[in-house]
């Protein structure tokens, strides 16, 4: 897996939807805040200070927590490449695999999830139920590398 030639394309599209988040800083008229474009702009003590704290909020730093995810995943991928560039890698590789691909799926259901339900979520209060964020353009055009993902790493598959 470490050294055939479509990981390079696999780690792409890991870090594909981390960049294309900045574009909904900028272009948050046109295409949407994307999947963490709530929380920019405003800190967390203040968000709460000032009640901003809505479910958009908390999705939005769930997905921030992916997109760090998924960077680092594909970091280590290119990392791995290189320390194992002639020799023969270590057992550890179906690790590495299993690990890409439950995250993938993680941030497909998590997207899913998070458009689609009403999640529930404790508070002072009691339960209290999250409503589905809007799905935006950005939105779809960070999910949508996840399945060539998919696909690349089933073929990386050890």
């Amino acid at each position: 897996m470490l050294r055939h030639p479509l990981l390079p394309y696999a780690a792409l599209l890991e870090t594909l939807p981390f960049f294309l988040q900045f574009l909904g800083l900028g272009l948050a008229d046109r295409l949407g805040q994307g999947l963490c474009g709530s929380v920019f702009g405003v800190g967390e003590k203040e968000a709460v200070m000032y009640g901003l704290v809505s479910e958009y909020y908390l999705y939005g730093q769930v997905f921030l927590v992916f997109l760090a995810l998924k960077v680092t995943y594909a970091l280590g991928l290119a990392l791995l490449r290189f320390m194992y560039e002639k020799g023969e890698p270590p057992g550890f590789e179906p690790l590495v695999w299993g690990l890409g691909v439950g995250l993938s799926w993680a941030f497909l259901l998590a997207f899913l999830l998070t458009r689609t339900l009403p999640l529930p979520f404790p508070s002072p209060l009691g339960l209290a139920w999250l409503s589905p964020a809007p799905l935006d353009p950005l939105s779809l055009l960070m999910v949508l590398p996840e399945l060539p993902l998919l696909y690349l790493l089933y073929k990386l598959r050890p």
